[in-house]
């Protein structure tokens, strides 16, 4: 249909492929299927963590923990090839809900996948505040997750529970 259109064209017609296919077949292009699948996507998660430490112990392992978070989201320049100019992948994180020591039987399972945002708002309860070490008394932790490979139906099929 593209070559007749364009033999159209040659000849001083100003067809579309789409008009050429109406005229000689009676039939067009259903628009909608391109809305109906456009290929695999990769699927996105958020979380929120508010953390309010009790005493300068907890103060430290939040830290520890949005330390942790930012050093495992951040492409790697040690042990690259040519100093500056190359970049190793992040870390990738494996994510599970937990019913006490096994997975959980009835929320969504994940694939491996790379902390795409994270941000951390160090005055969660709208104000800022301290203790005498200057941790702050209250943050949210937001993390947004992406998946690095999609689902397809072979994943539903070998997965037990609900499935991803």
């Amino acid at each position: 249909r593209g070559l007749a259109s364009q033999a159209a064209g040659i000849l001083g017609a100003n067809i579309t492929p789409d008009q050429l296919l109406a005229r000689t077949q009676g039939e067009i292009l259903n628009p909608n299927l391109e809305l109906l699948f456009g290929g695999p996507t990769l699927r996105s998660f958020r979380f929120s963590f508010k953390m309010t430490p009790r005493n300068s112990d907890e103060a430290l392992q939040i830290k520890n923990l949005i330390r942790c978070f930012k050093l495992n989201m951040a492409p790697k320049t040690k042990g690259t090839t040519v100093a500056n100019t190359m970049l190793k992948t992040p870390n990738v994180f494996e994510l599970r809900y937990r019913s006490g020591n096994n997975e959980h039987p009835y929320l969504n399972k994940f694939k491996q996948c790379f902390l795409e945002n994270m941000s951390v708002n160090y005055t969660a309860d709208g104000t800022y505040a301290t203790y005498d070490d200057g941790a702050p008394v209250s943050m949210n932790l937001d993390l947004s997750f992406k998946e690095i490979e999609p689902v397809y139906d072979i994943d539903q099929e070998l997965e037990g529970g609900t499935g991803y």
